[in-house]
């Protein structure tokens, strides 16, 4: 039996609680990291959100709103 995915975003991603969220997420069986938001006009913007987090490449790009990733979900 195939189990579903559960897709999440991450809003806040480059702080403390946002970067252990998603080292959660990518360690989680069932879970899928599909989105990773911080603000408009931070640095983070465009860096892969699992090495943010240290956690490794996730494929997932900073962006600053869900506009760009709504469509993913």
């Amino acid at each position: 039996m195939h189990e579903a995915q559960i897709r999440v975003a991450i809003a806040g991603a480059g702080g403390r609680m946002g970067r252990q969220l998603i080292q959660a997420a990518m360690a989680m069986e069932g879970v899928q990291l599909g989105a990773a938001l911080e603000r408009e006009g931070s640095s983070l913007l465009g860096s892969d959100a699992g090495e943010l987090a240290g956690a490794g490449k996730s494929g997932v790009i900073v962006q600053s709103s869900l506009e760009a990733v709504k469509d993913d979900f």
